[in-house]
């Protein structure tokens, strides 16, 4: 089976315009989360969340497309001298049962791309509203169309904007945002992030390769009520290890979506505390993006593949592999085993 590599990334969030400035300041651990105009009337001050520094505030498909857009052309940039309508975009949404979901996105949201981009996408093109397990999702569908001897590259990108009045109010009423009285809250974010997606070739630059994934759904999962037991993240874990063949005492550091939640965490050590570990010095890091970026929704996704292909690129991860995990609202966990792959140059 034809295995996959990550070859390029593009982003726009709250902490940069592209790729190498998002990634330098979370690198850098820079929080761009600051105050807005999101009033929150319990106490009396406005939010701090992770916006992006548009030239003006607006909700809408056209917002999102203006952060989608340019991640993406980070990307076909990447995969020249192959053409744009060569490669297929997998755009990864807010799912459909989030409240105060864009009723129009589905249907406008890659026409608005298109336009901001000034060209046609690929007809294979098409959005993946799963949250953020999207992105997991999406890199199966890239691998059955490369596989299928459809296309030679995808681009998987990703949406998303939760720096919306109604659903902030949804969020305060539920008491899971960040503020001044409540801990264990997350705060509001939004950005546009891609990955250009290729059959694994090591080359000088270097690939991060997708070595195994998993899904699994949890039954009590944060809306249910239920005590955190953290069953469907252990096991999409196990799978995505076994099918990586490697141990998790082979994992040097994971990378998460983790928001600040506590159950998150929670649900975190549950499940990694279920496999056997060695006692040894090197710390087992865990790094989540969010903790810079604010929870930026379905675009977290490529943005913790960016972070795993830039900390392999530039060498400051702790190790080439790397365990990637992701969990929706609704119960879908979903985890990945990357490794770092470069050419070794001739002495």
């Amino acid at each position: 089976m034809t295995q996959l590599a990550i070859k390029a990334c593009g982003m726009v969030t709250s902490t940069g315009f592209d790729a190498p400035a998002s990634l330098a300041a979370i690198r850098a651990g820079i929080r761009c989360v600051e105050q807005t105009n999101l009033w929150d009337p319990q106490t009396g001050t406005y939010l701090a969340a992770g916006k992006v520094r548009l030239p003006q505030w607006w909700v809408g498909v056209g917002k999102l497309a203006d952060l989608a857009a340019p991640a993406i052309l980070e990307c076909f940039e990447e995969a020249k001298p192959m053409s744009p309508q060569e490669i297929p975009v997998l755009l990864c949404v807010a799912p459909p049962d989030r409240p105060f979901r864009l009723p129009e996105l589905d249907r406008e949201i890659l026409s608005e791309i298109e336009h901001r981009l000034g060209f046609p996408l690929n007809p294979t093109s098409r959005i993946i509203p799963r949250d953020h397990v999207s992105v997991v999702v999406a890199l199966r569908e890239a691998g059955d169309l490369i596989r299928g001897g459809q296309v030679q590259r995808v681009i998987v990108a990703a949406v998303d904007s939760l720096l919306v009045h109604e659903l902030k109010n949804y969020y305060l009423s539920e008491r899971r945002l960040l503020t001044p009285e409540n801990s264990n809250g997350f705060s509001l974010g939004e950005a546009g992030s891609a990955i250009l997606i290729a059959p694994a070739a090591v080359t000088p630059g270097g690939e991060l390769r997708i070595l195994g994934s998993a899904m699994a759904r949890e039954e009590a999962g944060i809306e249910s009520g239920q005590p955190v037991q953290g069953r469907a993240l252990t096991k999409a874990i196990r799978d995505a290890l076994s099918e990586a063949g490697v141990t998790m005492q082979e994992i040097q550091y994971r990378i998460t979506d983790l928001n600040g939640e506590h159950d998150k965490f929670k649900e975190m050590v549950l499940a990694t505390g279920r496999f056997a570990r060695k006692p040894t010095p090197e710390l087992f890091d865990l790094w989540h993006p969010i903790e810079f970026l604010g929870d930026v929704g379905a675009a977290i996704g490529p943005i913790v593949l960016a972070v795993g292909f830039d900390a392999g690129r530039k060498g400051y991860g702790p190790g080439p592999t790397v365990l990637c995990t992701f969990g929706n609202d609704d119960g879908e966990r979903a985890a990945m085993v990357l490794d770092y792959h470069k050419k070794e140059t001739q002495s």
